[in-house]
């Protein structure tokens, strides 16, 4: 009988820990170019297969060094993944799979289980379901060509459907057919994918990862032999000593590290983001436009970006994409920190909010400037600071009166201002980066938002997009506080093979640094 995948692995995690000593001489196997590749670990980002991961990024992109979806992104665009090629012609689009692909278990990879994986995410969506807009899967039918074609028929093609269509893990069909309860399902078999990397271990009470190259892979060649996320107390330190590979650095730490030429550091620019979301529905008072732009007045962003973010940094644009996303609009309205004028909206309105936020250091020094900025205008503020996932939870729920909400991403193509602002959107996904606020709707914004998705001349969608800014700058329905630029560093002689996408900054979470390149 298959044992519960977590007691079934407790051992192995002890086996992780001993093995990140930093005593431990990193050598590569034959096969391999590294024995062993660490990055701090510490947080339980769920088990990683399509059920079971946590939506966030980190969650995300352990899965997907498991399982496997048809296409890639690489620093240009689309690339070669599980299908070797594929075309598009009207709305149907038609994927050839390798040939040599296969299962961890040795199974081959087929179109038998692409169509069984639509069918399977109908039935059952999965944690990030990208065949899915506004509740409806976009595939309308699909026809097997032989085992290794398949067309995907959809009803109406959208800027965006080749990448849903390339980015949706696949699931072995002779294992996931006798799966009543995905939900639920955590046995050994769950964690057989396609990828790159095999399932070694996973600890949640130490947030701590293994997995194992997958030596006969039919893509490119994982480049480490075990890939390692280690809790660590302070990543600092455990990078200086040698106990992780990878580690963000602070903007107060960079002195030290910047002129090392045996450190190499890449900027992740403006791709993280805070925002504050206001419940409407609990406070009414704020349908009121003027409400609204009054908040903008009353905070001081820019000591959110001099304080919080150490001048790594911008005051966040009121059309919410930053300025250095390539979609960005330079003419969105722009709000300057006043306080008087903001006052002035305030007096006499007696207003008592709870602030929900998550209990991270960043998290809990913003909420201390907005608290102050708030206060001082007349706005009675309490902090409510609960963990990330039950922040997450109760933002998903609806659950908070003002909540701060800080995420990443915010250097792709900015359809997420469709799940963010459309009436038709903003609730349908799982995600609580991309929430929108309680209580507001706008007929002109959810119209913008919903045809930039189905336009495919690419110039004519950036005038939509940049329009919609413009308009969501005018009606400011989310506050968005500021975007902040991360750095992450590594040690040059080790490993060199760090990776962006064309549209997604964080590397640490791009599985394309996890194999060699060509």
């Amino acid at each position: 009988m298959a044992k519960n995948i977590i007691a079934f692995l407790m051992l192995s995690i002890m086996l992780i820990l001993a093995a990140c000593s930093p005593s431990q001489e990193n050598v590569a196997s034959d096969q391999f170019n590294l024995s062993t590749l660490k990055l701090a670990g510490g947080t339980d980002w769920g088990a990683p297969n399509p059920y079971l991961h946590d939506p966030r990024g980190p969650g995300t992109a352990k899965m997907k060094l498991i399982f496997d979806s048809l296409l890639e992104a690489d620093e240009e665009g689309d690339i070669a993944w599980l299908a070797k090629d594929w075309q598009i012609e009207g709305n149907v689009y038609t994927f050839t799979l390798y040939e040599n692909a296969r299962f961890h278990d040795g199974q081959p990879l087929t179109t038998a289980d692409v169509a069984f994986t639509i069918d399977y995410y109908k039935q059952f969506p999965p944690v990030t379901n990208y065949l899915d807009v506004d509740g409806e899967s976009i595939v309308e039918r699909y026809e097997v060509v032989d085992d290794q074609t398949i067309k995907l028929i959809v009803s109406e093609p959208m800027a965006t459907t080749l990448v849903k269509l390339g980015s949706f893990v696949i699931l072995p069909k002779h294992i996931w057919e006798n799966v009543s309860d995905p939900y639920n399902y955590n046995e050994a078999e769950a964690f057989i994918g396609s990828g790159p990397y095999k399932f070694g271990s996973y600890e949640p009470a130490t947030g701590s990862y293994e997995f194992l190259a997958n030596g006969d892979y039919h893509g490119p060649k994982p480049v480490t032999e075990r890939l390692l996320f280690v809790p660590v107390s302070d990543p600092l330190l455990a990078f200086d000593n040698g106990e992780i590979d990878l580690t963000d650095v602070p903007i107060d730490a960079m002195e030290k590290y910047k002129n090392n030429p045996a450190i190499g550091m890449i900027a992740k620019e403006n791709d993280m983001g805070y925002k504050l979301l206001v419940n409407m529905e609990s406070f009414s008072q704020f349908k009121d436009v003027k409400m609204r732009k009054a908040l903008y007045h009353a905070l001081n962003r820019e000591a959110i970006v001099e304080k919080v973010f150490r001048g790594s940094g911008t005051v966040g644009s009121a059309g919410y994409v930053p300025p250095t996303n390539y979609f960005y609009n330079e003419n969105v309205l722009k709000y300057d920190y006043d306080p008087t004028a903001a006052a002035a909206v305030f007096a006499d309105q007696k207003i008592a909010v709870e602030l929900l936020i998550s209990n991270t250091a960043d998290d809990v020094k913003v909420a201390e400037l907005i608290k102050n900025d708030l206060n001082n205008v007349g706005i009675e503020i309490q902090v409510l600071s609960v963990d990330t996932k039950v922040r997450d939870e109760k933002v998903l729920a609806g659950e908070y009166e003002f909540a701060v909400v800080g995420n990443g991403g915010w250097g792709r193509t900015p359809d997420y201002l469709r799940t963010l602002y459309s009436s038709k959107s903003k609730f349908t996904g799982s995600n609580p980066h991309f929430m929108g606020p309680l209580g507001y709707d706008n007929e002109l914004i959810t119209e913008l938002a919903e045809s930039q998705l189905l336009e495919l001349d690419f110039e004519r969608r950036k005038e939509i997009l940049q329009e919609l800014q413009y308009e969501i700058s005018k009606e400011v329905p989310i506050v968005v506080l500021a975007t902040k630029t991360t750095y992450v560093m590594f040690k040059k002689d080790y490993y060199d093979g760090w990776v962006k996408t064309y549209d997604y900054q964080q590397l640490e979470q791009n599985r394309l640094s996890y194999v060699e390149k060509k």
